[in-house]
């Protein structure tokens, strides 16, 4: 669903897609909806905060006032991880600084196009505050599944992801890596292997027989083993004793 621009107006102007998704999911958790400027939808997808793009938060008109009045307690120290824009432009280098505070998730699959897509929709959404979630493949196949959009659309979660190898990722660091099938597992780069490196494995709905309507109780039960076991694992990040996965080696 996209917004009548008519209806909305913009009260946040986030510095690349995951700092916008990150303020889009803070409103909403206010009970304000809130969409992403559609114009921004083919530009660079925002790993960090930086000059990578600017991304508009919209809000109806009518909550026009409500979000600006929640995006100042927010600036207020009210709540955290987050910069209030409203006329003027954000000092990219503090919001950098308040970017760090959240932890870092590299999700590999072999194709990133099904379990990795919903990976990283769900942690996106469900540990925004706490987690920054990327997804990749080892061979990606360059589309998501429309079955795992479905899937993450039903559950509520507005999700604009691409298919994309984990080459893209090289120069850059996690704080954990989560590989969900066998053969990213054994294909993970060692240039990942700098942090904790979790293997949670599970089946390819993509290979279930069937038609589409048939296929998609597949897909939601994938998707809700993905949620409850990643939220868990990710949650209690700071309390548990990591074992680091040799792979193998």
């Amino acid at each position: 669903m996209s917004p009548n621009e008519n209806n909305f107006v913009t009260v946040y102007k986030a510095h690349g897609r995951l700092d916008g998704e990150s303020i889009k999911a803070f409103l909403e958790a206010q009970g304000i909806e809130a969409y992403l400027d559609q114009d921004a939808l083919g530009s660079i997808y925002g790993l960090t905060v930086g000059d990578l793009g600017e991304v508009g938060v919209m809000v109806r008109k009518s909550d026009q006032a409500k979000a600006k009045e929640l995006l100042n307690a927010m600036e207020n120290g009210e709540f955290i991880n987050e910069v209030l824009v409203d006329d003027h432009e954000p000092d990219s280098e503090e919001a950098r600084k308040m970017e760090d505070k959240r932890k870092r998730v590299l999700i590999l699959c072999t194709g990133n196009s099904c379990r990795s897509q919903m990976a990283e929709a769900i942690v996106n959404t469900d540990l925004a505050r706490e987690w920054i979630a990327i997804s990749a493949g080892s061979k990606p196949s360059g589309y998501i599944h429309p079955i795992a959009l479905k899937v993450i659309a039903d559950a509520g979660i507005e999700y604009q992801g691409y298919s994309k190898s984990v080459d893209e990722f090289k120069d850059q660091e996690f704080d954990m890596v989560i590989t969900l099938c066998d053969a990213a597992r054994e294909a993970c780069p060692l240039w990942l292997k700098q942090g904790p490196i979790i293997h949670l494995g599970f089946a390819d709905p993509s290979l279930f027989d069937g038609t589409d309507e048939q296929k998609y109780p597949v897909f939601k039960e994938t998707f809700e083993a993905i949620r409850a076991t990643i939220v868990n694992y990710l949650s209690d990040y700071d309390n548990v004793d990591w074992v680091y996965d040799s792979f193998g080696g």
